[in-house]
């Protein structure tokens, strides 16, 4: 079994990373709130980090109509973390 890497999920609006939030504490997932990094993005807002499969993460939120904006992988080595875009809603 692979290891699961963390996924940070941008939302729609800051309703919905709350709402997303309370579904994670809910059902038990470990989770953080996070900045959105200036490499994803230069506006200023909030971010969830989960370690979580991408096919049970969105099924989880769109069973709860929480909108996304953008769900990420985040890596990490020597020079830092890296960001790939793995879901857009766009």
């Amino acid at each position: 079994m692979g290891v699961k890497q963390d996924k940070l999920i941008l939302f729609q609006s800051t309703h919905h990373s709350i709402k997303a939030e309370k579904v994670f504490m809910d059902n038990d997932l470990l989770y953080r709130m996070a900045a959105v990094p200036p490499e994803i993005s230069t506006d200023c807002g909030s971010a969830i980090a989960v370690p979580a499969e991408l096919e049970a993460l969105k099924e989880l939120l769109e069973q709860n109509d929480i909108l996304v904006e953008a769900v990420y992988e985040v890596s990490e080595n020597k020079s830092g973390k890296k960001y790939r875009k793995i879901y857009s809603a766009k």
